[in-house]
């Protein structure tokens, strides 16, 4: 999972150079104009210029007039989108968390990405200018599903035979959450109506309601009850309020058609992390 978010953070830091969209021009004695980007510019004045469709071309310094850098109005001769400055879409998708104990527990015990679901709405308030750069919140019900194993008595004895088939402690938890997200997202015009945006920021996010069952096999004790704890504690799985951390690709279709993918992790609750998949609609 911590690899998922150190992609997700590469491609966002490669996609906010690509969001410039500009290009450099060449332009020559006989008139020529040759846009792309220059990938070499030697002290003797010699240039190479590469183009949108892969071809590179080689001037010298008696050929060039010069030399400029402009902003990119059509990539594959395909006008660049034209953003509103206000957007607003539903999203719906898979959830899978794993959700994090915290304390003594975690070194004893195994845990399962388990999955669930979410679904809500989305508004975009452009920041710049050039409506490339866009502030993202909204409202997203989710409903998560944790659970883990612990086996802290049977490494406490001396019985190297134990099997940890026979847990110790078996904990299922299941909770629903409304979340705010604060993200700020990067729209690269890929052309021909396609748009990556990847994104990062933080959310919020409260528990409603839920449930947990707590099996104790060694006792002979079960029990169930709310799933919310403080941080801290070390029984139901979730907290009330979670702040989270999170990261997102995304591909818009025709400023319309909405597919992508995140990670999350909550610091608070110790190794509390998941991923989604999403599809959606911006009007």
């Amino acid at each position: 999972m911590r690899k998922l978010l150190l992609s997700l953070l590469m491609v966002f830091g490669f996609a906010i150079v690509a969001s410039a969209q500009t290009q450099d021009v060449v332009y020559l004695n006989n008139g020529s104009i040759i846009k792309g980007k220059i990938v070499e510019k030697s002290p003797t004045g010699i240039v190479k210029i590469e183009t949108m469709c892969g071809s590179v071309f080689t001037y010298n310094q008696q050929e060039i007039q010069s030399l400029a850098t402009e902003k990119m109005t059509s990539i594959y001769g395909q006008k660049i989108v034209d953003l509103p400055k206000h957007i607003f879409g539903i999203r719906a998708g898979a959830m899978f968390s794993r959700a994090g104990l915290g304390g003594f527990l975690d070194d004893f015990s195994k845990k399962y990405l388990l999955p669930g679901f979410h679904v809500g709405g989305t508004y975009e308030l452009s920041i710049t200018k050039t409506n490339r750069w866009y502030l993202q919140t909204g409202l997203d019900f989710q409903f998560l599903r944790g659970k883990y194993i612990s086996y802290d008595d049977l490494y406490e004895t001396d019985d190297i035979y134990a099997s940890e088939l026979e847990y110790d402690k078996l904990v299922k938890s299941q909770a629903m959450y409304i979340e705010v997200p604060v993200m700020f997202t990067c729209k690269c015009d890929l052309g021909k109506g396609v748009l990556l945006c990847p994104s990062i920021g933080a959310s919020y996010s409260v528990g409603l309601t839920g449930k947990y069952s707590y099996d104790a096999p060694f006792d002979e004790e079960y029990e169930t009850g709310n799933p919310f704890n403080e941080v801290g504690d070390n029984n139901p799985l979730f907290g009330r309020h979670c702040f989270s951390l999170k990261v997102g690709l995304s591909v818009v279709v025709k400023q319309h058609y909405f597919i992508g993918c995140g990670a999350f992790v909550s610091p608070l609750f110790g190794d509390h992390l998941g991923f989604s998949a999403t599809i959606g609609y911006n009007f």
